[in-house]
């Protein structure tokens, strides 16, 4: 009996990338790609969030967004917002129990007050950035949860998993091994990717902007690096990523603004 009963997609809010600036020798010019949100159901806990997407709350701070938004080109709308798409489709948005965080950037923390009691899970590392958040930083105050909103750091895999030739560290989000976290960190100082092991899915968050890097071998230009936290990082999950692509093509790696979802 699997404990992943169900795993769905949801578009909160849009992006546009210029490829042929972000990638050597790409002419692919402007695609405006997907901010994902991630649902999945855990036959003990419920219905569970891979972060948030946009909200009304990146606006809060109307400087602090145009901030935001001076270098990245952000579109999103009220009916974006995940709690409304759970609401049109009946369901009620305080059955989510736990959130699981890749990192945290506004467009992945954004729901998150629109949500009134929850667990918040992810690695420690990233954790720490939630914990020591500068409280000026006006747009990420506005998408941070309260104090009294639970946060638990993954414990270390104990078990065996072909993940340990890829990454160095493997945490268990459930202590049943059905969700993996690693440390993908690069593209923001902490970071964390989630493999679903039935399901054979690998959420890496951002780090690549969507499987053309890791299928097609792009290569990211000095722009694009100059926008990572850590470029040297960057640059080797993404080859780690290419690797694990390679080795095992029965897993299917998604991204944050991944456009196309087989699941």
């Amino acid at each position: 009996m699997q404990n992943i009963i169900s795993f769905k997609r949801y578009i909160c809010g849009k992006e546009e990338f210029n490829f042929s600036e972000l990638y050597r020798q790409c002419t692919d010019g402007k695609k405006i790609l997907p901010i994902n949100v991630f649902l999945f159901e855990h036959r003990k806990y419920g219905n569970i969030l891979i972060n948030t997407g946009c909200s009304r709350y990146l606006k809060k701070n109307p400087v602090a967004f145009a901030k935001f938004c001076a270098n990245r080109k952000i579109m999103f709308k009220e009916s974006d917002e995940f709690c409304s798409q759970y609401l049109q489709e009946g369901i009620d948005p305080l059955c989510i129990k736990k959130v699981l965080l890749t990192h945290c950037l506004p467009e992945c923390c954004g729901g998150l007050p629109m949500l009134p009691k929850y667990e918040i899970i992810s690695t420690a590392q990233v954790l720490t950035v939630l914990w020591l958040s500068d409280p000026s930083d006006g747009i990420m105050k506005s998408t941070l949860p309260s104090n009294e909103i639970k946060r638990r750091a993954a414990g270390i895999f104990g078990g065996n998993t072909f993940l340990k030739d890829y990454f160095k560290w493997i945490f268990d989000v459930f202590g049943d091994g059905t969700v993996l976290a690693a440390d993908i960190s690069g593209y923001a100082s902490q970071m964390a990717g989630y493999y679903f092991t039935e399901k054979n899915i690998f959420i890496a968050a951002d780090a690549s902007i969507n499987s053309d890097a890791i299928e097609r071998g792009l290569i990211p230009s000095d722009k694009l690096l100059r926008t990572v936290s850590s470029p040297d990082d960057y640059i080797s999950v993404l080859a780690t990523l290419r690797r694990l692509h390679k080795d095992h093509p029965e897993i299917k790696i998604l991204f944050s603004h991944s456009e196309n979802i087989p699941v």
